[in-house]
């Protein structure tokens, strides 16, 4: 899943709280992005739990038409820029474009130009050596084009002629062999002093190059969440409500029905011995309404309440019960439970 894939998941989820009127809670939209992402993300978990909780995301996402308005883009990128690095921002963009339902902004990479190498004009080949007659003084023997045109010019000369200068070419050539062969002698006799010399010499050590220790990438400090807006807490705060007085009607069900065993599910410590199975067998039925709030302390709720106990005979009494409901354990724990007064006696 890329950047752009998270925002629009993020996009989706929101809008399915909002179809089933669920309320905008900033920490559970926090543990839900460190769901979505993966760890090509993990880099942008803490921009992703300050998101969560901006003033505006929340203004938008609890719209009867949630996360719709691309004006929202620029205000969500000035708040992020306002904490986060420019490269962290980079990849937010793309967040908040999903989750907005923009089309993903795509940049182009810069294409490097090319210059063509000059093509290196073609290098003439040399032109042909042209034998020249060599001089019969010239100490240095004649070359073999030299030679033979020198033997074919004696050839078409006299007959005198002709013979002298065939035994100056065979002369030229039996001293030019003979030059070969000393050069060849001398060039063996070198080659044997160097060789020796060539193998001690020691090849100089190669340098090892040391590994580099890329520097640690600086980690940025997790921005501390925004605070629950008024709007949040009041939410929260309802929620928890209801729960509380689900688990009470929940436990009154179970007792009414003699499910002992489910019952004891609903509650613990001191509430334990105000739900005793004895009691609550001599009725026929069991019931509690007029649930309301009449304090709060943190995740702890104690509510007001009336239970009518219903004999097999027919006849009821109202009395007034006070219960004590823990909402930070999921589900809520009944832990305390009190009797207050009778409101009317059997009949």
């Amino acid at each position: 899943m890329n950047d752009y894939q998270l925002g629009a998941a993020l996009r989706t989820q929101v809008i399915q709280d909002r179809q089933r009127g669920l309320p905008v809670e900033g920490r559970r939209l926090q543990a839900l992005v460190g769901d979505l992402g993966g760890a090509e993300q993990a880099g942008l978990l803490p921009a992703l739990r300050y998101l969560v909780f901006c003033p505006a995301f929340h203004s938008a996402a609890s719209q009867a038409d949630p996360l719709t308005d691309p004006r929202l883009l620029t205000r969500l990128m000035q708040e992020l820029q306002e904490v986060f690095t420019p490269a962290i921002c980079q990849r937010m963009q793309a967040v908040v474009e999903g989750l907005l339902g923009l089309p993903a902004t795509r940049t182009a990479g810069a294409s490097a130009a090319v210059a063509a190498a000059p093509v290196p004009a073609p290098v003439p080949e040399p032109a042909g050596l042209v034998a020249m007659p060599v001089p019969l003084d010239d100490p240095r023997p004649p070359t073999s084009e030299q030679a033979l045109a020198l033997l074919a010019a004696n050839r078409s000369g006299a007959g005198g002629g002709g013979s002298r200068s065939l035994v100056v070419v065979l002369s030229f050539l039996c001293g030019g062999l003979l030059v070969g062969l000393l050069g060849l002698l001398v060039f063996l006799q070198m080659a044997g002093r160097r060789q020796p010399q060539l193998g001690t010499s020691e090849a100089p050590p190669v340098p090892v190059a040391q590994p580099v220790t890329p520097p640690a990438t600086p980690t940025l400090p997790e921005p501390e969440p925004s605070p629950p807006t008024t709007e949040e807490a009041a939410s929260s705060d309802t929620a928890d409500l209801n729960q509380a007085i689900s688990r009470v009607q929940e436990l009154y069900g179970a007792l009414s029905s003699k499910n002992y065993d489910a019952a004891r599910g609903f509650f613990a410590g001191a509430a334990a011995d105000q739900f005793d199975p004895t009691f609550f067998n001599q009725f026929e039925r069991v019931s509690v309404t007029e649930l309301r709030e009449s304090g709060r302390s943190g995740s702890t709720l104690t509510l007001e309440g009336q239970v009518t106990f219903t004999y097999p005979d027919g006849t009821s009494q109202l009395e007034t019960r006070s219960f004590t409901v823990d909402t930070a354990t999921t589900p809520a724990v009944i832990t305390d439970s009190a009797f207050g007064q009778v409101l009317k006696g059997r009949q």
